[in-house]
């Protein structure tokens, strides 16, 4: 069988592993419904858009560290609207099944960067992006436990962010993807990320660490918004849907870990009421989507000239 025979056949295995995943999270979640119900006419709706605006900040804010990242390797490219216009609408395109729809758009509409340095820009953003949600979450939840574990994830991650971005041990790992016949494009990309100051990651790392706090800020309003719920409750519970995200994200079975991160996050969060778990569950991915949505509306018209 050909690779690519063997490719469409694990594509078309996504669906029902989406479906499976999905469908056991309804199973495990099945009693608490009525539950649910009766909550719904209790929600404090007004908590619910403070939620909102909070999503679609920390939604901004990371799009600055993309751009601080996409204008290292392509300077005064594009207006910041362009741009916007163009990170957004890859945004709400991972949601389709096989999650290379985004950066095809980018490239074929941003053609003044290349394919390679898309990418390559892509890449060092979803590693940062990965990093920085297990750091947080890590460290959220280790204050949760107590003030030394809190702190001992700050500090690791913190030295992991600063000490593994170098020039030598990533240029070893550049090294090494050379040596791969596709990769050898996109490690030359790649090169322009590696001797950075330390100016810039403290940039980079600026947007990404103030994205993470209102992303949490506003997750305390889902708290004050449920009957059965605090805003504390509401932190635990983002740090657990933050570690659902990042298990959903590099899964790359489903489209945009469309049921594995509500499986993950229903049963890593069994010690919360199984109302307000189905509910976050819900509402933690409508709100993501809608906010795709809603900066993808808001940057429309900003298409960059070609």
């Amino acid at each position: 069988m050909s690779e690519n025979a063997k490719s469409e056949r694990w594509r078309w295995l996504r669906f029902p592993l989406a479906i499976g995943a999905l469908a056991w999270t309804v199973w495990l979640l099945w009693d608490s419904i009525p539950l649910v119900l009766e909550s719904l006419p209790k929600l404090h709706w007004g908590w619910l858009g403070f939620t909102l605006v909070g999503n679609l900040i920390a939604g901004y804010l990371v799009f600055e560290a993309f751009r601080a990242l996409f204008e290292k390797i392509q300077p005064c490219t594009y207006p910041r609207f362009h741009l916007a216009h163009l990170y957004f609408t890859g945004q709400l395109m991972k949601h389709l099944p096989g999650r290379i729809w985004g950066i095809a758009y980018q490239a074929a509409m941003g053609n003044r960067a290349s394919m390679v340095e898309w990418v390559s820009v892509t890449s060092v953003f979803m590693v940062l992006s990965t990093g920085f949600a297990v750091w947080v979450a890590a460290s959220v939840l280790g204050f949760m436990f107590g003030f030394l574990w809190g702190m001992f994830a700050v500090i690791a991650g913190a030295a992991i962010y600063l000490f593994l971005w170098q020039e030598k041990p990533l240029s070893y790992v550049l090294l090494v993807l050379n040596k791969l016949p596709l990769l050898k494009r996109l490690t030359s990309a790649l090169v322009s990320f590696i001797a950075v100051d330390a100016k810039f990651k403290a940039n980079v790392g600026f947007w990404y660490i103030i994205s993470w706090v209102v992303y949490f800020m506003a997750w305390m309003g889902y708290g004050m918004a449920w009957p059965s719920l605090t805003p504390i409750d509401a932190v635990w519970l983002c740090a657990i849907y933050t570690v659902a995200w990042f298990v959903g994200y590099i899964s790359l079975v489903t489209p945009s870990g469309a049921g594995v991160r509500e499986l993950i996050f229903v049963l890593l969060a069994q010690n919360f009421p199984p109302d307000a778990v189905a509910g976050m569950a819900v509402l933690g991915r409508l709100t993501l989507m809608l906010v795709d949505v809603i900066f993808f509306s808001l940057f429309y018209f900003f298409k960059p000239s070609r």
